[in-house]
């Protein structure tokens, strides 16, 4: 019986990996924060902020500080977070939560209280870690 010869096909796919290689050493997630903007306005100047949090493929416990340009007097979860916390240091929201019990969007809110204007809050950049 003769053999059918088939021609070779080549495809060269810019941007992808191997499968094997692509999830050796990766860190297994991601997460990004986003400043919303302006939550409330008060007569004195202040208010509230407001951001979202988005992370996808980490597990544990996730700690987020987020440094905003001014000084945070207070931060809030607008989304509602099991056994979550959060406090504030100088300029920056620290976000405490698990992954079990957190949605993979979590809104949260920052206070302005000492004067300055609200119109000018900003993100500056965050850190995080996963234990």
């Amino acid at each position: 019986m003769a053999k059918i010869y088939e021609k070779p096909v080549i495809s060269i796919d810019t941007g992808l990996s191997e499968g094997v290689y692509a999830a050796s050493g990766a860190t297994g997630g991601s997460l990004n924060v986003t400043y919303i903007g302006i939550w409330d306005r008060w007569s004195s100047g202040g208010g509230k902020g407001l951001a979202q949090l988005d992370w996808s493929n980490l597990n544990g416990t996730v700690t987020v500080t987020v440094t905003f340009n001014d000084t945070v007097d207070q931060v809030e979860y607008a989304t509602t977070v099991d056994g979550a916390t959060c406090s504030t240091s100088g300029s920056n929201a620290i976000l405490t939560f698990n992954t079990s019990n957190a949605p993979s969007s979590i809104m949260f809110g920052v206070h302005i209280d000492h004067g300055t204007s609200i119109d000018n809050l900003d993100i500056t950049g965050f850190t995080y870690s996963v234990q």
